[in-house]
């Protein structure tokens, strides 16, 4: 409780400062200068509760966020940046930097880093760039690799009006206690069909928000849809 109280005057938690250096460490040379202006001009950090699983950065003018004035990278699309694996006390977490219009936004962090925010990592960590930011914008959304199950789905399956299906091009990533998910679907934004991608997982999952953890969908999918409409 007392090393949260530093969150008062400081910006980062330790954590948070440690996976930014290591961000840093593999993005090209020619971007490190851009990356440490944006770092320095963070001046609000978003922690999603209760875990703190996405840490997202703003920089915040007029009560609005607002990065004019700050260096943007060449690559304004949203694109994962850099993958960050390191151990606290025998636990292995794992952590993804994401950009959007061309600075970093969010550090995507499981599991439960509220945990780990103060502690000293075991030893050094491995990281590896996911996107190069010095790459010029494409304006496409990356596409995702889906399960086998759910493609067939796509094309054969069948699902009520309330619920919204998503392709390769369309899903989006949420981090929740336990891991990495992609969304698959949701019903109006009230309950989600995902599939864990790390640790990886091959079964579905639905979740709401407010639960600890997902939970496996057990039955076949267009009757378990069906009944949740």
């Amino acid at each position: 409780m007392i090393e949260r109280l530093t969150l008062l005057w400081r910006r980062f938690t330790p954590l948070e400062e440690r996976l930014l250096t290591e961000v840093r460490t593999v993005i090209p040379p020619d971007a490190r200068s851009v990356f440490d202006a944006q770092v320095a001009a963070i001046n609000r950090v978003q922690r999603l509760p209760p875990s703190w699983s996405e840490i997202s950065f703003y920089r915040i003018r007029g009560r609005e966020p607002d990065w004019s004035g700050v260096p943007l990278f060449p690559c304004t699309d949203e694109f994962r940046l850099a993958e960050v694996n390191f151990h606290v006390a025998g636990k292995p977490y794992r952590a993804v930097a994401s950009c959007v219009a061309g600075h970093i936004f969010e550090l995507a962090v499981s599991p439960r880093p509220k945990e780990a925010a103060f502690a000293t990592w075991d030893s050094h960590a491995q990281v590896k760039l996911l996107g190069n930011p010095l790459h010029a914008a494409t304006g496409e959304a990356a596409s995702e690799v889906l399960p086998a199950g759910w493609s067939a789905f796509l094309t054969n399956g069948s699902a009520p009006a309330a619920w919204t299906l998503y392709n390769g091009t369309t899903p989006c990533r949420v981090t929740l206690d336990d891991g990495e998910y992609l969304v698959l679907a949701e019903r109006k934004g009230d309950e989600f069909l995902l599939q864990r991608l790390h640790p990886p997982a091959d079964d579905l999952f639905l979740y709401e928000p407010g639960e600890a953890t997902p939970r496996l969908v057990q039955g076949e999918l267009s009757a378990v849809l069906a009944e949740r409409a």
